[in-house]
């Protein structure tokens, strides 16, 4: 599978390890890094991460799955054609699931895609919902990714909920080992999501929180999907506290770049580290913001460290080694998407 490539002039800016073992057998044709094109981060001034940044070979097929997404959600929310569909996974670079997986399978990638822009579209109607009834919404939608619940009504809310139980079932029917631990973090994700009320006392505390409530266990637990494999129980404890460490990383550089739209959203919604940052610290919003990106950079270096720790433990193991360099893939991915994305950039200062 070959892939276009978005690099920093970095020395750990080459292609995988992972790649560069396989061996030159048929099982290894389907990766082919000849055809790959080096792009220098340097040119979007914004974009911080010290990861490398790839873009899937097949860009084009999967955002086929995100205008699918948009495609059923006007004929779910009718209403939604009288105002324009915020951009979601669109990017100037392409789409966003096609950056932070870019060595996932096509079909699965595209898939994928089109379950999470539904669910970005979705968290866009749940924007307006109360505080207090948007936890029992979101509980509803994940019980509708339980195979035996199947709905049978045809209100909006039941149609949703629909969409969302066949998603599971596709989910299945092409991985059926796999999809297992995917819909338990998009439970996770829903049940969780509006749960946390009151104001966070630090920047820690909020860290931690930020891990599920960015989404980053259903894009690590996507992330092993596309590209087929599925760590053991014991594997992924291992990883445990990579995994935390890339959530963190994650979050911070969500709330970095998406500061620019939600610096006006009720304070009750207003789920971003730099107004954390500035009251912990009685900083400056300017200040808070140079704060939070010395912690990305911080955690980014922590999860290569621990990385690199992970892959020691596993000497030999190609999943494993695949599955490290995958995370920094998708946490390069995410920054350099994050800097220069429509969802957080007037067009005017986009590249």
């Amino acid at each position: 599978m070959s892939v276009q490539v978005l690099s920093p002039s970095l020395p750990h800016a080459e292609r995988p390890s992972w790649l560069s073992s396989l061996p030159r057998t048929s099982s290894s044709r389907s990766i082919n890094t000849t055809s790959a094109t080096k792009i220098d981060i340097s040119s979007s001034p914004s974009c911080i991460t010290t990861f490398t940044v790839r873009v899937h070979k097949d860009e084009p097929q999967i955002t086929q799955g995100a205008q699918a997404a948009r495609n059923t959600w006007l004929d779910i929310v009718p209403s939604a054609k009288d105002k324009q569909l915020r951009s979601h996974s669109a990017g100037p670079h392409g789409n966003f699931f096609a950056i932070t997986w870019p060595y996932g399978k096509m079909e699965r990638v595209k898939l994928a895609t089109e379950i999470i822009e539904t669910l970005w579209m979705y968290d866009d109607i749940a924007e307006d919902i109360p505080q207090n009834k948007a936890a029992e919404v979101h509980a509803k939608l994940s019980d509708s990714l339980e195979a035996d619940k199947v709905p049978e009504h045809s209100s909006r809310k039941i149609l949703i909920m629909g969409l969302f139980h066949g998603f599971a079932e596709r989910l299945v029917r092409m991985d059926e080992e796999g999809a297992a631990r995917v819909i338990d973090s998009l439970k996770s994700y829903l049940q969780n999501y509006d749960s946390k009320k009151g104001a966070f006392p630090d920047i820690d505390q909020y860290a931690e929180f930020r891990i599920v409530n960015v989404g980053f266990w259903i894009m690590e637990s996507f992330m092993q999907w596309t590209l087929g494999i599925c760590l053991t129980e014991k594997e992924q404890e291992m990883c445990h506290e990579f995994c935390l460490y890339a959530g963190r990383a994650m979050g911070l550089t969500n709330d970095l770049y998406s500061w620019n739209v939600e610096r006006n959203d009720p304070a009750d919604r207003q789920w971003n580290a730099v107004p954390v940052i500035k009251k912990q610290y009685d900083l400056t919003e300017e200040n808070a913001v140079v704060y939070l990106k010395g912690l990305i950079v911080q955690h980014e270096q922590k999860t290569r460290q621990l990385g690199a720790e992970v892959r020691k433990q596993c000497a030999g193991s190609r999943k494993m080694a695949k599955y490290v360099d995958a995370m920094g893939m998708m946490l390069g991915g995410n920054c350099l998407w994050s800097s220069n994305c429509p969802r957080y950039n007037d067009e005017a200062g986009n590249e």
